[in-house]
């Protein structure tokens, strides 16, 4: 099914709301939430291909804090376990 770039937009916009809730997410997230948030990035940046377009900074800026949490998470789960 070919989508209109309006259509392809509100999609882009839908998954950056999704990075950015995560990104401001003030409470512990657990390791498996990174599924979630790498399947939107991988989807969003796949749209932004469609459209023939880079993705902007104000994406990729996005990855700094998502890492960082990505990273807390596994140290938090590394020490519930003893590793």
């Amino acid at each position: 099914m070919i989508r209109s770039e309006t259509e392809i937009r509100a999609k882009i916009q839908d998954s950056l709301e999704a990075l950015k809730d995560f990104t401001a997410k003030n409470h512990q997230v657990q390791p498996e939430d990174f599924f979630k948030v790498a399947r939107q990035a991988t989807y969003m940046t796949a749209l932004y291909w469609v459209l023939n377009e880079d993705v902007p900074e104000e994406v990729t800026k996005l990855a700094v804090p998502i890492v960082k949490k990505m990273s807390e998470a596994q140290a938090q789960a590394a020490k519930k376990t003893g590793n």
